[in-house]
């Protein structure tokens, strides 16, 4: 009497397809997650430092230069210092904010109690250190709102973000459905 052997490789075959329908998307989820997870990690570091920038701005206000004290607040520039004798708010944004791009931008906002409309102040400007983009040495808040609840200043924030799950997508030129612009922002008014 014999006996039929099965074959080995129509069970290894079987494993590889598998695999391939399980494995696959099990992989794909895990990159999800880790991208998801990036992606808050971002947003939540580029809210902690427009909250950092707007209280520097509404503690450096109105009374700051009372007793002899200088410490007149500007828009920029940005020198990447971060020793603590920061005098521009996109230096204390950009020290507070590590790991963002340097394509970040910083827009800057006045409201007056007054009013109900958003009014620019200065430029919007990069957080680059190299193209030293945020250079304006306007004050901030300016003299018209540097008085205690005068006026309420608003920085926003915002930052490209670039998924890695578009590499996994076929074809040679890159694809751009997997970016978008990421922002934050945070207000408050003059202290003292």
């Amino acid at each position: 009497m014999t006996t039929k052997r099965p074959s080995r490789l129509r069970k290894n075959g079987q494993a590889l397809v598998e695999f391939t329908f399980v494995g696959i998307p099990i992989l794909f989820v895990l990159i999800s997650v880790f991208e998801v997870s990036r992606g808050m990690w971002i947003y939540h570091t580029m809210a902690h430092a427009v909250r950092d920038g707007v209280r520097y701005a509404s503690v450096h206000g109105y009374n700051c230069t009372n007793n002899g004290n200088n410490c007149a607040v500007t828009m920029g520039p940005v020198t990447n210092k971060c020793d603590g004798t920061n005098t521009s708010v996109a230096e204390v944004i950009r020290c507070s904010g590590v790991g963002l791009s340097d394509s970040t931008t910083v827009s800057f906002y006045t409201l007056a109690s007054s009013s109900s409309t958003k009014v620019q102040t200065g430029t919007s400007c990069s957080l680059s250190t190299t193209a030293n983009l945020c250079s304006s040495a306007n004050t901030f808040p300016p003299p018209s709102c540097n008085t205690p609840r005068a006026c309420r200043i608003e920085i926003d924030i915002t930052t490209p973000f670039n998924s890695a799950i578009a590499m996994f997508w076929p074809g040679a030129v890159p694809v751009s459905f997997a970016s978008g612009i990421l922002g934050a922002s945070s207000a408050d008014v003059v202290q003292y």
